[in-house]
């Protein structure tokens, strides 16, 4: 069970979102906003990405300089080729954002972002969902693959709400709560977000703290919290990760939570996006309650939980 102790990193979020929440408005009102000097990732400008009237010239390696200091890659090629040309520039940028195209799964961006060779200089921030408040019901009910979208979010702006009932954006909310309750939501019209509110979320980072979480499922997504008092024995950690968590990538969509294990004088801080996991030693002292927060579909919660109290070393 290797412990990752790494130095500082630019911070990567990531942003996705139902075709016409306001995915696109969004990253353009965070670059316009000037909070950093950002470098953008984006498959094409346009309709699906930096509004045009922000570039000012593109240079011969296919990166957009914009007029408030701001880059922007606009191939379609290789992410961490992408990553690492942008900070390869003498002027890089602290921050980058990664908006994603449609419906498009993020989890293979995230894992790309969590490899061992990105981390190297860059960390994942955190994961942005952007739902149109009007019509979540319908495009969940329309394409159940929204709701996985929404499941790996840790933080959703729930967008259009001038445009939408007091009752339709209730709803909507609720739904998002249902699908994942990690995720800190915020309601918006024409996705003006603080970005202070959505940048530095650190939500894969020592600094998160799980809460009591209720257990909430719907028929296509459900979460649960998994409780264990004492300490836990490594090697059954080690199984209990590999069996019945990164092993079921289909089932398991993410997981996250503080591990009080034998032998570390500090809490284990473990986190997984499908088969991609990391563990970090955290920065409070070894406590006696483990709590994991499990996010997935068709899983036996009664199968995990006594899986999880089963960890206890002897």
């Amino acid at each position: 069970m290797p412990m990752a102790q790494l130095q500082k990193r630019i911070p990567v979020s990531i942003i996705g979102g139902f075709l016409g929440a306001g995915k696109t408005t969004l990253v353009n009102h965070l670059v316009a906003s000037k909070a950093h000097r950002f470098g953008i990732i984006v498959n094409e400008f346009g309709e699906t990405g930096i509004d045009g009237s922000l570039i000012e010239n593109v240079d011969t390696d296919g990166i957009a300089e914009l007029s408030n200091g701001c880059l922007c890659c606009v191939g379609r090629e290789d992410l961490v080729s992408a990553l690492f040309k942008l900070v390869s520039r003498k002027d890089k940028p602290d921050y980058v954002l990664i908006e994603l195209s449609g419906l498009a799964d993020p989890v293979p961006v995230a894992q790309t972002v969590m490899d061992p060779f990105a981390r190297i200089k860059f960390e994942l921030d955190g994961i942005i969902g952007v739902a149109d408040a009007r019509n979540l019901e319908q495009t969940l009910r329309d394409g159940p693959e929204g709701a996985v979208q929404l499941a790996y979010a840790s933080t959703v702006v729930l967008n259009k709400t001038d445009l939408a009932s007091p009752a339709q954006v209730a709803e909507a909310e609720g739904l998002i709560r249902q699908i994942n309750p990690l995720a800190q939501i915020y309601r918006t019209s024409r996705s003006r977000v603080d970005p202070q509110d959505l940048l530095h979320l650190r939500a894969f980072d020592l600094d998160w703290r799980p809460q009591h979480y209720q257990h909430l499922h719907t028929p296509k997504v459900q979460s649960f919290t998994l409780t264990a008092e004492g300490l836990l024995k490594r090697q059954k950690v080690n199984a209990f990760i590999d069996q019945y968590l990164i092993s079921r990538p289909d089932a398991v969509f993410r997981a996250k939570g503080f591990l009080s294990v034998k032998g570390f004088d500090k809490q284990v801080l473990f986190q997984s996006v499908r088969e991609i996991f990391s563990l970090e030693l955290a920065q409070q002292p070894v406590q006696a309650l483990s709590r994991l927060v499990v996010i997935g579909r068709g899983l036996n919660q009664p199968e995990y939980e006594e899986a999880f109290q089963a960890l206890k070393a002897g």
